[in-house]
């Protein structure tokens, strides 16, 4: 996407993660690992090796269905609360990495990240 139609800047790096796919507070399928390579406070893209467990697909299964988001679990320091973040999957695109498939996922946050986790998520990010 070019950068002039971007809601709001990205941060760049290879946050790991743990995505589930809920609906409401229910775990329908999950957990994933996925990392998050770029970040805004509107959404993410993230890149995982697995899309697929049993017959469910995190990408097509939760487009089909309105009721279910996928939930983003960013582990941090004892100190901090881990930061909970529900979203959509927007896009889903395969490349390859040296020898290994991997799906790049676009996610939309269902609530913007605030100011406070944004800035514990980049304080993570340059400790990697």
């Amino acid at each position: 996407m070019n950068s002039e139609l971007r809601r709001s800047p990205r941060y760049t790096d290879f946050l790991p993660i743990s995505l589930t796919v809920n609906r409401g507070r229910q775990k329908v399928s999950g957990p994933y690992s996925a990392r998050i390579v770029d970040i805004s406070h509107h959404g993410a893209r993230l890149i995982m090796t697995q899309v697929m467990k049993d017959s469910f697909h995190v990408f097509h299964t939760t487009r089909e269905d309105d009721f279910l988001a996928l939930r983003l679990l960013i582990s941090v320091p004892k100190d901090i609360e881990d930061i909970t973040v529900d979203a959509h999957p927007i896009w889903l695109d395969s490349t390859q990495m040296d020898d290994i498939k991997v799906f790049k996922m676009g996610v939309d946050f269902t609530h913007k990240l605030d100011e406070y986790q944004l800035k514990v998520i980049n304080k993570l990010i340059k400790e990697l």
